[in-house]
């Protein structure tokens, strides 16, 4: 059983609202990317300075830690060509070992949980 997360409380409302289901389906993509290329729990952190939304609901649903010490994407790839990728079932299964425990976010040594976010505010001002 998953627990009601920030972001099961964003996929709900994306299917609520044509903009946000747009938003959604094109983290899906950065999603399924980052989780080929072995980012999240327990596997490599993203290096994010100033991420963009898309990048970050990518990396909230691949569970992977956005961090200045994290592993950037390759030079050449775009956040633009990652939410074109298709999503394959490897995020549905993700979210499966997302916990209210699970890192987002470290910054300067404080470190963000996923059952510490009420916002995407929160992750984006990291």
């Amino acid at each position: 059983m998953t627990q009601d997360l920030l972001i099961d409380r964003l996929a709900a409302a994306a299917e609520r609202d044509p903009a946000g289901a747009a938003i959604w389906a094109r983290s899906g993509g950065v999603a399924s990317w980052l989780i080929a290329q072995g980012y999240g729990p327990d596997g490599k952190a993203l290096a994010a300075e100033a991420p963009e939304p898309v990048l970050v609901l990518g990396a909230l649903r691949a569970g992977a830690l956005l961090s200045r010490d994290g592993v950037p994407l390759p030079a050449g790839v775009s956040v633009a060509a990652l939410a074109a990728c298709p999503v394959d079932a490897a995020v549905a299964e993700r979210r499966l070992h997302i916990t209210a425990a699970t890192p987002v976010r470290a910054n300067g040594g404080v470190v963000l949980r996923h059952g510490d976010l009420e916002t995407l505010e929160q992750v984006l001002s990291g």
